[in-house]
């Protein structure tokens, strides 16, 4: 066994999940499937925690790397938090707060004032605007919230502007 499987033995799963998700990227950049499976891994090995009694408000994100929002996300689904969206969230940090909905679906709301921004992705490898849905951002956000958002406009051709509490409910 290497050093990665001695290492996985001994983390918290959390830690391992995350590792798994890291190990997937670094092996084949572009292997949705290879990517797709080790995150499904990572959430099958990050059982339940116990859950704490507080609430973390969401404020505005500017959105950025979906992989760096997925890796979050598994780790405020862990964390037994109930989750406020009080500002705009873009991009990845969009569809980061959607996913969530779909697995904690009364841990998250949001304010009036929050509004969800989509648009399609940018391949930073390729330099080029992705101009179809890939297999990981259907996984991601669903199929379901796909259809409620319709068509989406390319990267740097303005947002599909939607709001938050449509798709996460209104804070009480």
């Amino acid at each position: 066994m290497g050093r990665f499987g001695e290492w996985a033995r001994r983390a918290k799963p959390w830690e391992a999940s995350l590792a798994t998700i890291r190990l997937a990227m670094q092996m084949q950049k572009r292997s949705y499937p290879m990517l797709l499976a080790a995150t499904l891994l990572a959430v099958a090995a990050s059982g339940p925690r116990a859950a704490q009694a507080t609430t973390a408000n969401i404020g505005w994100r500017p959105g950025g790397d979906l992989y760096t929002y997925i890796a979050e996300a598994f780790d405020m689904l862990n964390s037994g938090k109930s989750y406020r969206v009080t500002g705009d969230q873009y991009s990845a940090a969009a569809m980061q707060v959607v996913y969530l909905e779909n697995h904690m679906p009364r841990r998250i709301c949001a304010t009036r004032n929050a509004r969800l921004n989509f648009h399609l992705g940018y391949d930073k490898e390729t330099r080029s605007k992705i101009k179809k849905l890939d297999p990981v951002w259907v996984a991601f956000i669903g199929r379901n919230n796909l259809r409620r958002l319709g068509k989406l406009p390319e990267y740097r051709k303005g947002f599909k502007t939607v709001r938050a509490s449509d798709y996460l409910g209104l804070c009480k």
